[in-house]
């Protein structure tokens, strides 16, 4: 299709829609169109059902993290404009349940941006404790938290890439390590929490991936793989490498080697966080997250008390990014 057939095809789709509740850009109807091969009316089933969906679970009064509310992050961050260096933390506000995740995770981090202006998501999927995961948290606590990260991230995060870029990004660029990674992983119940993550974002974030990169993949993935491919949507799967120990090249051609951590073949070591790029308890390279009486055990993301703020102040929820 010819970028004057794109554009008709869009404008065609806004004729279809016709008044809707919502102000939406055209970035965002793109995404819906692109996912669906730009067909239009499966665009709109998707586009109604997504707005449904947030209507439902109250998202767009999801509250995400500001330099202006300092809410705590949800995950740790590095290298952005709208919100400073930080750490998930046990601060007043963050759920257990986010804690207790956190523990058995090997490492994630939200950190600086590719070649293409987009935000990098690393997560060293290798040292999880999949099997704890599963045993310890349920796949509402893991779907809250996910939808957490994912507000912050298109509404703060994407916005702040965007105003660096001088143009619209609305896609990540996600690193997962699978250094470490053994049949340990190959835990059914804790690859159904990879499953409703991706059927997650597939149905409601689709096309908010830029490239998926799975490095140090050991022979076990293999199988892993074979599970996990037939949960992804083919426009997924295009976007994901696998490779092997010979990562290095691949990603700093995606990545400046500033941005990339040292570990990952980069320079970046961001030497003054505790934790570095991507701290982890599972590796304790970071202080541990101990629960205190302010952590309350909700499956949101925040306390009842935060969420129930979000939904009567802009400043706490933030703005909507469609």
């Amino acid at each position: 299709m010819t970028p004057e057939e794109q554009v008709e095809r869009l404008k065609q789709f806004r004729v279809e829609l016709g008044a809707i509740e919502h102000s939406v850009s055209d970035d965002y109807l793109e995404q819906f169109l692109i996912a669906r091969s730009w067909n239009i009316a499966g665009a709109k089933d998707q586009l109604l059902k997504t707005f449904e969906w947030r209507k439902t679970n109250d998202v767009d009064h999801h509250p995400v993290a500001t330099l202006e509310n300092k809410l705590p992050v949800l995950y740790a961050v590095r290298g952005y404009q709208s919100i400073p260096d930080s750490n998930l933390e046990a601060l007043p506000g963050v759920s257990e349940s986010v804690l207790r995740i956190n523990k058995y995770m090997g490492g994630a981090c939200l950190h600086k941006t590719d070649r293409e202006g987009c935000p990098i998501y690393i997560e060293r999927l290798g040292y999880h404790k999949a099997k704890d995961i599963a045993k310890h948290a349920t796949v509402e606590e893991v779907q809250g938290y996910h939808v957490g990260c994912n507000e912050f991230l298109h509404r703060v995060v994407m916005k702040d890439c965007s105003k660096a870029a001088g143009r619209h990004i609305n896609r990540e660029t996600v690193i997962f390590d699978c250094t470490n990674m053994g049949w340990s992983q190959l835990h059914m119940p804790a690859l159904y929490f990879i499953r409703a993550i991706a059927d997650c974002d597939q149905k409601y974030y689709p096309e908010t991936l830029n490239k998926f990169f799975l490095v140090n993949a050991p022979g076990a993935f293999v199988y892993v793989w074979k599970i996990v491919k037939a949960w992804l949507d083919p426009g997924t799967i295009a976007k994901i490498q696998i490779i092997g120990s010979d990562f290095k090249e691949p990603l700093l051609k995606q990545i400046a080697p500033e941005n990339l951590p040292a570990f990952l073949g980069g320079e970046c070591t961001c030497e003054h966080m505790d934790g570095g790029c991507v701290p982890s308890q599972v590796l304790k390279n970071a202080k541990p997250l101990e629960p205190q009486a302010h952590n309350e055990n909700v499956p949101t993301a925040y306390n009842t008390e935060i969420m129930k703020n979000a939904k009567t102040s802009d400043v706490v929820r933030g703005p909507t990014f469609y």
